[in-house]
């Protein structure tokens, strides 16, 4: 059985080229319908789906394919001349379109007004089972821990960061729960911004017990590799990129709250070149404020 890969990205394909044809790279760690989580030997996470959501990590296939209807539950994966394969099932890249790196978008002008238009949007939305949804038996914890990072953010104090941020790793509902959702937003995002300071060579140290697949997102995020939507949302925040498309809407859809749990932690980072007033008032709006 023979798949192409429409779109590969550029990350997914420096991970298979680490190897030889016929080489065993990893397994299959996660089988959902629409996507497989494949874990290398190097500790590098591989995506393959048949959504046409893009990521640097991903490998989109051509047509919908249910991957829990075909023999793909902890297989080896292997090196093919063209791609690779699940014992019979071939993926092949030869004539798949590259999907780029991170660009990185400057920050201009209208950043407070266009923060202030989206968290309006997010009110609109049905928030139920994200990390805005005060009836979740994980809303109190979540919503302490980001009164205190956003804390942290705003007044650059980033020491404090990792462990704040760590505390609310594998917290919430879903496969990525909905703290580990926050934290890829919230790190991409700051991540962007602390570019264009003296504070661009920070690392955070992100620990707690959560899966594979969503700590690999968490280290990911760091280095820019994220999901499309979640980048687009970004750029739409810090720079007014995709201003007529308004990528909260794509982002919204990625998953069953994890696209919101994102652009929650995207908008926190901002605050970083906000006042403390500022930051009182979005926390006001979002519901986190007691």
């Amino acid at each position: 059985m023979n798949f192409e890969i429409a779109t590969a990205g550029k990350s997914a394909l420096n991970f298979m080229e680490s190897y030889s044809e016929g080489e065993t790279i990893g397994e299959t760690v996660e089988v959902f319908e629409n996507t497989v989580y494949l874990k290398t030997d190097h500790d590098d996470l591989i995506c393959l789906t048949s959504k046409d959501v893009k990521a640097p990590m991903n490998l989109n296939l051509n047509a919908p394919v249910d991957f829990l209807k075909l023999d793909c539950v902890s297989k080896k994966v292997i090196r093919t001349p063209t791609g690779l394969k699940l014992k019979t099932i071939v993926f092949d890249t030869k004539n798949s379109k590259i999907y780029p790196t991170t660009k990185d978008y400057k920050m201009k002008n209208g950043l407070q007004n266009r923060i202030l238009f989206v968290v309006d949007e997010i009110n609109l939305l049905d928030t139920l089972g994200s990390i805005l949804d005060n009836h979740s038996p994980f809303f109190n914890e979540l919503s302490y821990a980001i009164r205190t990072i956003s804390e942290s953010t705003q007044k650059r104090d980033l020491m404090k960061l990792s462990n704040q941020l760590s505390s609310i790793v594998g917290l919430g509902n879903g496969f990525t729960p909905s703290g580990d959702d926050f934290i890829v937003g919230f790190l991409f995002c700051l991540k962007r911004i602390l570019l264009h300071t003296n504070h661009k060579g920070a690392k955070f140290v992100i620990i707690g017990n959560t899966n594979w697949a969503s700590k690999k997102f968490i280290d990911y995020s760091q280095n820019g590799i994220v999901i499309e939507p979640l980048e687009m949302f970004v750029n739409f925040l810090l720079s007014g990129e995709n201003e007529t498309e308004f990528p909260l809407m794509d982002l919204i859809q990625v998953g069953k709250s994890s696209g919101i749990d994102a652009s929650i932690g995207a908008i926190i980072a901002t605050l970083f070149v906000f006042d403390n007033n500022f930051r009182n008032l979005i926390l006001a709006k979002l519901n986190f404020l007691k």
